[in-house]
């Protein structure tokens, strides 16, 4: 797919939208609902939250049936099949420190035993975005309300998480290692 004038205009119209606050999935009901073609629609707003057109294109590719199956006017369920999908994230290449700790809550997730899928999805896009402490929290959140399989090497696992995600500001951060500290030690 090329960078027609088109999909220029709409990945601008896209990031206004995000940038006043509309999730992915938002903003592309709301460009598609101006009418155009909807797979560029999709194209623009991946554009938007930082894929390169390309990469936006190939991934699309495996959603044609999708487009394919909805009417006109059903707008909004592939614009909450792609951002719940995933579709519409930006994914980053970690870093060597990013590797080691989404190495670790890989470990604790296999050492917990069975997951939710909605959080194994969860946890795989927030990892594939670099968003490492939002995945540390929403597995530590699960689990801390439950026992996992194997307990001393899932505890072991998130508290290296912890460690290596150092100090954070984001609220419940400090807590949710404590604890997983605490329960290494017990």
């Amino acid at each position: 797919m090329e960078n027609t004038p088109q999909l220029a205009t709409l990945v601008s119209a896209a990031a206004g939208r995000l940038h006043v606050g509309d999730t992915p999935g938002v903003a592309y009901v709301h460009l598609a609902t101006t009418g155009g073609d909807l797979r560029v629609t999709a194209v623009a707003v991946c554009v938007a939250c930082g894929t390169n057109i390309t990469e936006a294109h190939q991934r699309l590719l495996k959603y044609s049936e999708l487009f394919d199956a909805v009417l006109p006017g059903e707008e909004n369920v592939i614009g909450e099949v792609l951002e719940v999908a995933g579709y519409f994230d930006h994914r980053v290449e970690l870093d060597d420190a990013g590797a080691e700790i989404a190495e670790a809550l890989q470990e604790a997730l296999k050492a917990a035993g069975p997951a939710p899928s909605g959080l194994a999805n969860n946890v795989y896009r927030r990892l594939t975005a670099g968003r490492l402490r939002e995945a540390f929290l929403s597995i530590e959140a699960l689990w801390s309300r439950g026992t996992p399989e194997s307990p001393p090497v899932f505890w072991a696992h998130m508290a290296k998480a912890a460690r290596l995600l150092g100090d954070s500001t984001k609220p419940g951060f400090a807590e949710a290692a404590q604890r997983c500290r605490d329960r290494l030690h017990n």
